[in-house]
Parts: C-alpha cells; sequence; structure tokens
C-alpha cells in the first residue's frame, strides 16, 4: 500500500474509478436479471458471498470481508460503545427489589420496608418503574439524526452527559415524581444508546465476528441486569439505593473519558465526504490489509447506493406497499420481544418469587439474571448454525411452563434463544440498507412501547382481585398469537441476501410493473 495515492474523488468524495481488485470477477453463469431487475458487479458479488445483512458487509465482497481481522482499536470502540446498553439493563432492573417499596400502605411503615419514598402508592410506583421507557423512545427516535450529522461517536458523548444528568436526577431527588422524571432521562440515554451503538458495531464488525457482536448488545443488557442485581445484596437500607441509582454517573464518566480513544466509523465518514480520514480509521480498526481497495469498495457501494435513492424519502418508501408487510414483521417481532411478559420478570420478579414462599427473592433474580446473561453470550455462539424461524419458534413455545424459579429460568433462557437476542436482528435483515435506521428506529420505538404496556399492565393484572396467579395467562395467549404469526408469516433470513428476501416477499405483493434499469429506484409510492 505504501506509495499508493487514493484515486481522484467526485462529488461526496466519490472514487471516480474503482482498483481493479475491489470486485471479484463474475462467473460466466452469473445472471444478468433476478426477478425482473437488473444485477449490478456490486448485487451479484454480495448476493453470493454474504450470510446476512449487515451496513459494512453490505457494502465489500466475501475476500475484503475475511481480510477485516480486528485490531484493539475495533474492541475498544466497541466495548466503550456497548456501555450505554449496559445502562439499559442498568436501570431495566435497578427498581427489582421488594424493600423498595414493600408495605407501603401500611400505618406505620414496618421498619426495612417502603425504603425508597415511603407512603408511595402502588401506581405512583408503576409511574416510577415505567416512566424510563416513555423516554427510551424518545431517544431511539431522536439519535438518529445527530447520529448521521454528527458522527457515531460525538453522539455517544452528548449521550453520556444525558446519562449522567438522569442518574444525578434520580440521586438526588427527594420525592417520587422527580425520580420518575430522572429514570424518564436516563430512558432518554438507554434508548439512544441502543440504536447508536447498534448501527456502529454494524458498521466496523467483521464477518467472522459479526453474530458475536451483534448479539454484544443484549449481551450488555443482560450484564447490566445481572450487575444491578448483585448490587441488591450490597445495598443496605435507608440512603443506599441512591448509590444505586447514582451509579450511572460514573459510567457516564467513564464513557465520557475512553471515547476520545476509539474510532469513527469508515462507513459514516464515507458518507460525509471524508475519504482519508475513513482510510485512517480502517487501519486502526483492522490488522495490516488492502484497507485501499476495501475504502474503494465502501466508497462505490455508497456511491451506488445514493445513485439508487436519490429523491427517495426514506419514512415514505418505509410507509410504501413495497415494504407494508416487512414493517409489519418488523412491528410484531419488536412487540413479541415484550409483550411476551420477560419484563414483568424483569421489573417484578422478586415480588413474583416472594408471593411463591421464597424467602429470599434476591436468590431468585439473580438466577434467573445469570441463565440471561450466559444465554445471551451462547446465543450468540449458536445464532449462526440455525435458522432463524427455527430459533424463533422453538424458543418461544418453550416458554409455557412457568411455575417457580425453575420455570423462569428456563422461560428466560429460552426468552435468550429466540425472540430477546434476534427480534432486533431479523427486523433489520428484511429491509434493505436504506431503511435500516428508519426500520430500526421504528421497530425499537415499538419494542419500548410494548414494554411500558407490560410495566403498567402486570401490577394491576396479577392483583388478588383481578388475574393473581393466572396474570401470566394473558403472555401465553400472546405467545400462540406470535408463534402462529412468525410461522405462517415470517420469511428465514439465515444465509439469504436482501435481494432473496424481497423476491419472496414480491411473490405475496408483487411490485408495480417496471422497465429493467441499471439501478433499482425502488417501486413508486403509494
Amino acid at each position: 500500500m505504501a506509495g499508493t495515492q487514493l484515486l481522484p474523488t467526485t462529488n461526496f468524495g466519490a472514487v471516480s474509478t474503482p482498483k481493479p481488485d475491489v470486485y471479484v470477477a463474475m462467473p460466466p453463469s452469473s445472471p444478468t436479471q433476478y426477478d425482473g431487475k437488473r444485477v449490478t458487479s456490486r448485487s451479484t458479488n454480495r448476493s453470493s458471498s454474504r450470510r446476512h445483512l449487515s451496513r459494512l458487509e453490505s457494502m465489500i465482497t466475501e475476500e475484503h470481508s475475511k481480510a477485516l481481522q480486528p485490531a484493539r482499536a475495533l474492541y475498544l470502540t466497541i466495548t466503550v460503545a456497548l456501555m450505554g446498553t449496559f445502562q439499559l439493563g442498568w436501570i431495566l432492573t435497578q427498581l427489582n427489589y421488594k424493600p423498595f417499596n414493600s408495605k407501603c400502605g401500611e400505618d406505620p411503615i414496618p421498619k426495612d420496608n417502603c425504603i425508597m419514598f415511603p407512603g408511595h402508592s402502588g401506581n405512583e410506583w408503576t409511574m416510577a418503574v415505567t416512566s424510563w421507557t416513555i423516554g427510551a423512545a424518545i431517544g431511539t427516535i431522536g439519535s438518529s439524526a445527530p447520529a448521521d450529522k454528527y458522527g457515531r461517536q460525538r453522539t455517544l458523548y452528548f449521550n453520556a452527559i444525558i446519562m449522567i444528568v438522569g442518574a444525578a436526577i434520580q440521586s438526588a431527588s427527594t420525592g417520587i415524581y422527580l425520580f420518575a422524571f430522572g429514570r424518564l432521562v436516563s430512558g432518554i440515554a438507554a434508548g439512544a444508546a441502543v440504536n447508536v451503538a447498534n448501527v456502529l458495531v454494524s458498521e466496523i464488525s467483521p464477518m467472522e465476528m459479526r453474530g458475536l457482536f451483534a448479539t454484544g448488545l443484549q449481551v450488555a443488557i443482560a450484564f447490566g441486569s445481572l450487575a444491578v442485581t448483585t448490587c441488591h445484596y450490597f445495598i443496605g437500607y435507608s440512603y443506599g439505593w441512591r448509590l444505586l441509582v447514582g451509579f450511572p454517573i460514573a459510567l457516564g464518566g467513564l464513557q465520557i473519558f475512553l471515547l476520545p480513544f476509539t474510532a469513527k466509523s469508515p462507513v459514516w465518514l464515507i458518507s460525509v465526504g471524508k475519504p482519508e480520514l475513513a482510510l485512517a480509521e480502517l487501519n486502526r480498526l483492522y490488522l495490516p490489509c488492502d484497507t485501499e481497495a476495501i475504502l474503494h469498495a465502501i466508497q462505490a457501494s455508497h456511491d451506488e447506493m445514493v445513485d439508487e435513492t436519490v429523491g427517495i424519502n426514506p419514512w415514505q418508501s418505509l410507509f410504501s406497499k413495497r415494504y407494508r408487510l416487512q414493517l409489519t414483521i418488523a412491528i410484531v417481532l419488536c412487540l413479541a420481544k415484550q409483550l411476551c411478559g420477560i419484563n414483568a420478570v424483569m421489573y417484578y420478579s422478586s415480588s413474583i418469587f416472594a408471593s411463591a414462599g421464597v424467602n429470599d427473592p434476591r436468590i431468585g433474580n439473580t438466577i434467573i439474571n445469570v441463565v440471561r446473561t450466559i444465554g445471551m453470550i451462547f446465543a450468540a455462539k449458536v445464532m449462526d448454525k440455525f435458522h432463524r424461524r427455527t430459533l424463533l419458534l422453538f424458543g418461544m413455545a418453550s416458554w409455557r411452563s412457568i411455575l417457580s424459579v425453575l420455570a423462569t429460568a428456563v422461560y428466560v433462557g429460552a426468552y435468550c434463544f429466540s425472540i430477546g437476542s434476534m427480534a432486533w436482528m431479523v427486523a433489520a435483515e428484511i429491509f434493505p440498507d436504506f431503511l435500516h435506521a428508519s426500520a430500526g428506529g421504528v421497530g425499537t420505538m415499538f419494542t419500548f412501547s410494548g414494554d411500558f404496556l407490560v410495566g403498567i399492565s402486570y401490577p394491576t393484572l396479577s392483583k388478588p382481585d383481578v388475574l393473581s396467579d393466572y396474570a401470566f395467562l394473558i403472555f401465553l395467549g400472546l405467545l400462540v398469537i406470535f408463534i402462529v404469526f412468525i410461522y405462517f408469516v415470517v420469511p428465514e433470513t439465515a444465509q439469504r441476501t436482501f435481494d432473496e428476501i424481497q423476491a419472496e416477499f414480491d411473490r405475496v405483493s408483487p411490485p408495480s410493473p417496471k422497465p429493467v434499469a441499471d439501478v433499482d429506484p425502488f417501486d413508486s409510492f403509494e
């Protein structure tokens, strides 16, 4: 690479002529048309090599993808990006400790009970528990624009400040309403962290480690929940909870300190017309290889995508007839991720175990969080070895035995191997690259909306005069509906390209006829 000069650039830093080794030669048997559309060398090479869709791998050939071996900067960048998702796991489970809100309606309140804001009502506690999900939905939708304009790294920096502010409000709050507002602010940081970290990880993950890094978000969330559950053994009573809810102050400070040492996304740098900086970041992220050829491949792919989507509004396209079924699948999967009842366990398992006669509910909480963490780690190792639909259907059907701590652990483990680790992944794989951000934002918003519904409804459903121990029957009914939907509607996406997946959707809802062209301008919008 020494002495090699970057080729002249055009608008957006576009490479005028790709290097000869950017693309592998098209085999003579390669089709010139697919489903009525002309196949370019870029799409053909990707179609023959990609096992799954991701931002980086969809832009380069299989040979280049295999050549990208991670350097230390890549591990550091992903670890720092996932700190925000660790905070999501922390805020998700931090209030799942029985003495925080037990016996608050009694007068006088027994010692070592209702230690957070004594005298609060059940509805006020539900508000405090679930308020973060509203913020998470806001953060998910609101983070896409700054991430595209200012970059992933800078957006994570400002998001860490929001994380610190939210934790500080919670720790210093004197009333439950201010505390709930602090959790809402922390939720904004959590939702933004999930969205931005997901995009960043997909843009820098090499093919050989894609499954591990793609599931890293869920692993980080699980680690956050396990860590805060462990802290429940040591916080004691009185003001110990303020240290617990204030921990993200230290986490956000550490993220701010480490972010300057992380690498920027080469894909984003190309999109804003900075190929020289993109080349420098490629050399930081990966061990020595022909990064200039890879840079040209990313640049050429970006230019083609710009040509294909010129004049197209992604939001209008997302809701067009052609992608209506994909959008429905993405929304249902993201809702299923929460309406299966998993966060009724994450929020209220201490109460569930206490009512089942478990002397120390923290033990049950620890067991299910250990199972969840191990399950997510193991899922990262095996998900590429099995079909997506097989894991979704088998895992969700295993959730019907919710009878005890052991059964709850099985329930959580099944969640990790199916919808928990795969909902966002499958929802992303059924859309083309230019719709990933919009579709991801909508899907994640529905995830947190479902989380909110479960959080506010389960305490009411589980009351003795409502459904009591049968509250989970509602989740069981929803699981049956989701299983039927997945079996009949969701296509297999493992080891398939977007063109192959889209062809299957087009057979269900054929696109409008159009002339064959060198680029796919997509269908007219209805």
